[in-house]
């Protein structure tokens, strides 16, 4: 009876025991737990004692700003503009006014000096002759006998309907660019010399600055290093003859240092300043850039 009385008291004690560790470990449970802080609070924390920059003005300890000019007044945070800053500001604003206004002057100036020379160059070049009579007066003009300039224009005039007639029968047949075409335009071409090797140079040279055309080379800049700069040349010269042949056209000064061999030493003559200068080159590109001009020939 003892024995059974001292276990139940056992057991009951033990139970209890266990109870009271449940209830302490719910209540460990639910009750809430403080805020931890983190790193980026402590962070952010930290820096609220510290200015914050503004505007106009920096925190203390960052990166001054860059250097003003001495005449130029500066404008802390927080600081009202003086009456002596704001004169001096308006006294700067006013002056770049009128260097910009004498800038654009001359600038308008320059721009009309050039719209100027080039309507009095239009207008002093003569119209491009536009009838057979008018291209034979200016062949006369140029210096070419009457007789023969009235068969050169009758024979151009008679080749051009030949190749026009020519090719409107190969577009009404249906063989225009064919071989066929091309054996007849052949044909017609083959008695054809060009106006100038009927001339020659010095009347064509007349002739095509009295019909208002281009009839220089001219030299636009030079390239610092290339064979031009070496031989001499300068910008502003016109070439007149290249490998002892006279040139015209720049197209043509193009072909002549393609032709022959490279390198080869040639003879280059150009009027610079209404005087002649004779240089030798290398055959091969120059190193210039080149333009067309208008120059009366010398009688």
């Amino acid at each position: 009876m003892q024995s059974a009385a001292r276990l139940l008291s056992a057991g009951f004690a033990f139970g209890a025991f266990f109870g009271a560790v449940a209830v302490a470990g719910y209540i460990a449970l639910n009750e809430p737990a403080p805020s931890a802080r983190s790193e980026t609070d402590a962070f952010v924390e930290e820096q609220t004692d510290e200015h914050i920059p503004t505007a106009l003005g920096v925190t203390e300890g960052a990166a001054a700003p860059a250097e003003m000019p001495p005449d130029v007044p500066t404008v802390s945070a927080g600081d009202t503009p003086t009456p002596q800053a704001l004169r001096s500001l308006e006294s700067q604003i006013t002056d770049l006014r009128v260097r910009l206004s004498s800038v654009e002057q001359s600038l308008t100036r320059v721009l009309s000096a050039s719209e100027t020379a080039a309507k009095a160059a239009d207008e002093t070049r003569p119209p491009a002759p536009r009838t057979a009579e008018e291209r034979r007066g200016a062949l006369v003009a140029a210096g070419v006998d009457p007789g023969l300039a009235e068969d050169l224009v009758l024979r151009e005039a008679q080749r051009s309907l030949e190749r026009l007639s020519l090719r409107d029968q190969a577009i009404r047949e249906g063989w225009l660019g064919s071989a066929e075409y091309r054996e007849e335009l052949s044909r017609i071409n083959a008695d054809a010399r060009s106006l100038r090797e009927e001339i020659g140079d010095e009347i064509y040279d007349r002739y095509l600055f009295a019909t208002g055309e281009e009839n220089r080379v001219k030299i636009d800049s030079v390239i610092p290093g290339s064979a031009a700069e070496i031989a001499g040349l300068q910008p502003g010269d016109l070439i007149e003859a290249y490998a002892e042949e006279r040139l015209f056209d720049f197209s043509e000064l193009r072909r002549k240092t393609t032709e022959g061999e490279y390198g080869e030493q040639v003879a280059v003559r150009v009027r610079r300043g209404g005087r002649v200068v004779e240089t030798w080159i290398p055959r091969g590109p120059l190193g210039v850039t080149l333009n067309s001009a208008r120059v009366e020939p010398d009688r």
